[in-house]
């Protein structure tokens, strides 16, 4: 896959860039973007992650090492299996990324997969086959992923770059895939509106952003008030700094995390372009109920914890046509 031909820079939208044993420049504006242990880093020079965001990105980079730190030593073998133990786990779970997307479906096509974290997700559509680009705000994450995908034996290639400001040409995706991880943006908007302006026409996107109705983050919002946090700011700030603790190292905090109804997600999918919006709320699995949850993985099979028990699981789905 020569995915140099889709790319463009990110700082002036649309010019082309020249590529060379250092990086790649923008032949417009002259725009610089290094390699990193042959990453590309494809932030524009006016980035805020690298400076008021840095807080932010070091959590998540950080993490991230953190979490797959226990993959390094896996051979192709071992590789392959975590990638079908994820698989299972989706499934079970019901979650759209296996539900949903049929592999006969995308392979062969561009897959772009904005936020790829620690490289589940690159293995899983790589493996179907794609024409896979992880892209990931951190570098751990674009480096992780890009090393378990060709440890398999897959096919794909990884760039670190911000969903705000994709280092594609227009109209040049033909999937795009994002869970999880937009509404840990400041920007999600802008996010949306970027996947809409390099999807080509006729392309799919699946975006998956945290529900407010749900059983998680009405838990969370009611842990939130019960120490004292009353008004919608001080309840935010402590979602913020109390939840994805499976990535916290040391006294590091996560900096942004927002949820949102169906209402506010698919006016956000319209606003960016879209017109048909299919939304669906996550099932909710009983080892989620708080409290319940517990009591059921303690004393129960597995099998009952992983029982779907209604729509109220913690993330909305979107899928939509160009």
């Amino acid at each position: 896959m020569n995915v140099d031909e889709l790319l463009a820079c990110p700082s002036c939208h649309g010019s082309p860039l020249t590529k060379s044993d250092i990086g790649y420049a923008c032949d417009s504006c002259e725009a610089s973007f290094p390699l990193n242990e042959d990453i590309p880093v494809m932030f524009r020079p006016q980035t805020t992650v690298l400076a008021e965001e840095a807080d932010r990105a070091e959590f998540w980079n950080a993490g991230w090492e953190k979490r797959n730190s226990q993959l390094l030593a896996l051979d192709q073998d071992g590789i392959l299996k975590e990638r079908l133990e994820y698989q299972d786990y989706l499934t079970k779970s019901g979650y759209p990324s296996v539900v949903a997307i049929d592999p006969e479906d995308v392979v062969g096509k561009t897959f772009l997969n904005i936020g790829c974290g620690g490289g589940y997700e690159g293995l899983l559509f790589a493996g179907y086959g794609t024409r896979y680009i992880g892209l990931d705000f951190t570098h751990n994450a674009a480096k992780y992923t890009r090393l378990f995908v060709d440890k398999a034996g897959f096919e794909g290639t990884t760039f670190q770059a911000e969903a705000e400001a994709l280092p594609f040409k227009d109209e040049s995706i033909d999937y795009i895939y994002s869970s999880g991880v937009l509404h840990h943006t400041p920007n999600t908007e802008d996010t949306l509106k970027e996947v809409y302006r390099v999807l080509k026409p006729c392309g799919t996107t699946m975006i998956g952003l945290y529900a407010t109705n749900s059983v998680m983050f009405k838990w969370y919002r009611l842990h939130a008030i019960m120490r004292g946090n009353l008004t919608k700011r001080a309840i935010d700030d402590w979602m913020n700094t109390n939840t994805e603790g499976d990535w916290q190292t040391g006294d590091s905090k996560n900096h942004w995390t927002k949820t949102f109804t169906k209402p506010e997600f698919t006016a956000m999918m319209q606003r960016a372009g879209f017109g048909q919006v299919d939304m669906v709320q996550c099932p909710l699995q009983l080892k989620i109920v708080p409290i319940i949850g517990k009591i059921v993985t303690a004393v129960l099979p597995e099998a009952v914890g992983d029982l779907r028990v209604g729509p109220l699981g913690g993330m909305l789905v979107a899928t939509c046509k160009k």
